[in-house]
């Protein structure tokens, strides 16, 4: 059950490595600060929502944590997972279900302590509590006695982890997971230090006063609301001597005419450029394009009068030509999708790719889209209705809301759509509330498996905030994950069929598979943008 065996399939040009040790004009910007420190400048798109990794739930606040800590593994350039505080990546024993891992006994954390085993134990265990009220503590479903944790049957404290001692950490499951070893890499399941995480409370992970950390940096300026902060070089870091960076600057900017000024101006190495600022730059060295398995799509409420009814919800899901999206409106790079799961996710014996094998499960049909909706409006017993779109108010957000509001409205008799355009954390935020009409979301893959994708619209699943609810989908899920969790032919075909089920209902309507572009200075090595998480600063240097 090596995890090397999941891959991630290419698509396009690459699904991504991209190591950057470029060519092209360099910026204005000197190789090094005054003072001969290496100082990289980052632009983000959206602040910061939180440095708790059992709340951190969004790209922004995972690339954050993933400068500042450090978990058992991390990803490879490859994606595959390689050793960080665990001496190697372990191969399960007892058929899959129990994971012995030996720590390294260098890690430390910023505050000189020793980062353990039971820093794990702690971590996970604070995390799949309830008091908790982590969106991510379904990660953890297979350890043993997870199930019976999330409804409040057992206590935190029989989750199937343990210490043997200071720097042996066993897992134990109910059965085999097959994507755990990717899952180990991701922040959520970072080590936290039971001393000062307690002794915060709920202070912990709101600013950069109130955290403690084990990776290459530290956080420093973050109010918790403040679109600047830095890293600076954490010295207890257990390969301190490896890291070249003094010092990131981060600054939040969405506007992406602002981004490329600064760019071009030597006020910023990186820089998230979209649309049609990417078809300018093509011919740019500095530009580099990442396309990764990742779906944006709509997400509707289904507690909604309206969005409760599945023509509805079909409606427009006929109406979207994703292909039209991806080269008419975003021009970056994106791609069409035929489906939710998108290309990139291969199978583990075959090789074969879940989006081709799925194949197209959803085909414009503006027709049929107008009569579906006239069924629901007979259905519902009206004649028109009235709904909110909510979407980050980033660039390309607003400019895809508007684009869903003209095509609704011009296609949809009666339906009037109204836009809510609000700062990513508050997006986040009513979500994961449920306060939404319909909402312009994205995922992007943690692990690779099209479980990743398809769990979330579990019935009661944390992040199902559409409230979707199919008795077959569930079950096809469960037989997935248990069932068939050893028999890749069965299991990867139950997945398809979930697929299916959940595309006739379309609890989302599936818009584009997305792609970034970076304007990066021809500065900066060692850049690697990978298919899975965020790039590691640590590996930075500056020529």
């Amino acid at each position: 059950m090596n995890m090397k065996k999941w891959a991630l399939t290419t698509v396009a040009a690459g699904l991504l490595v991209v190591s950057l040790a470029a060519c092209g004009s360099g910026s204005k910007k000197d190789e090094t600060s005054g003072d001969n420190k290496q100082v990289l400048t980052v632009i983000e798109s959206a602040e910061l929502p939180t440095m708790d990794i059992a709340q951190a739930t969004d790209v922004v606040s995972f690339s954050a944590i993933s400068q500042v800590m450090e978990g058992l593994y991390e990803f490879a350039d490859d994606s595959t997972s390689a050793p960080a505080i665990a001496k190697e990546v372990v191969t399960p024993t007892n058929d899959g279900k129990t994971y012995t891992i030996n720590l390294r006994d260098d890690a430390k954390w910023s505050n000189g302590d020793p980062v353990t085993a039971k820093d794990f134990v702690y971590s996970w265990k604070r995390t799949v509590d309830p008091k908790t009220g982590s969106e991510y503590a379904y990660l953890f479903d297979g350890f043993e006695n997870y199930k019976a944790i999330s409804k409040g049957e057992k206590p935190a404290a029989d989750l199937g982890v343990k210490a043997v001692d200071d720097y042996t950490l066993e897992i134990n499951l109910e059965y085999p997971i097959p994507y755990l070893s990717s899952l180990l890499a991701k922040p959520t399941f970072y080590p936290l230090n039971e001393k000062f995480v307690e002794e915060k409370g709920k202070e912990y992970g709101t600013n950069s006063d109130n955290m403690i950390y084990n990776g290459a940096f530290t956080l420093s300026d973050w109010d918790g609301t403040s679109i600047t902060w830095k890293y600076l070089k954490n010295d207890h870091y257990r390969a301190a001597d490896k890291v070249k960076l003094d010092e990131v600057n981060v600054q939040v900017s969405k506007e992406i005419g602002t981004n490329v000024n600064l760019f071009k101006a030597g006020d910023t190495d990186i820089a998230p450029i979209k649309g049609e600022y990417v078809d300018q730059e093509l011919d740019n060295p500095e530009l580099v394009k990442r396309i990764y398995p990742s779906t944006s799509y709509l997400q509707y409420n289904t507690e909604n009068k309206v969005f409760a009814n599945k023509n509805a919800r079909n409606a427009i899901t006929k109406l979207i030509n994703s292909d039209q999206i991806a080269k008419n409106i975003l021009k970056d790079g994106s791609m069409a999708i035929e489906a939710f799961v998108p290309k990139g996710i291969a199978n583990q014996e075959t090789g074969k790719d879940f989006a081709e094998e799925a194949g197209a499960l959803m085909k414009t049909d503006i027709e049929g889209g107008k009569k579906l909706w006239e069924d629901a409006k007979k259905e519902l017993g009206i004649d028109s209705a009235e709904v909110t779109l909510l979407t980050s108010d980033i660039d390309t957000a607003k400019k895809m809301a508007e684009y869903i509001q003209g095509l609704l409205t011009e296609n949809l008799k009666g339906l009037k759509v109204t836009i809510s355009s609000v700062p990513f954390k508050n997006r986040l935020d009513q979500m994961s509330k449920g306060d939404f009409d319909v909402v312009l979301a994205g995922w992007a893959a943690t692990y690779a498996d099209p479980y990743d994708f398809l769990q979330l619209f579990r019935t009661n699943g944390e992040q199902n905030y559409g409230k979707f609810s199919n008795e077959e989908f569930d079950k096809l899920l469960t037989e997935s994950a248990t069932t068939y969790a050893t028999e890749n032919e069965k299991r990867w075909n139950t997945l398809l069929d979930a697929q299916k089920v959940l595309m006739d209902n379309s609890p989302v309507t599936p818009l584009y598979q997305a792609s970034e572009a970076f304007l990066v200075n021809d500065r900066v090595e060692g850049l690697v943008y990978r298919a899975i998480g965020a790039p590691y600063y640590k590996n930075v240097s500056l020529k």
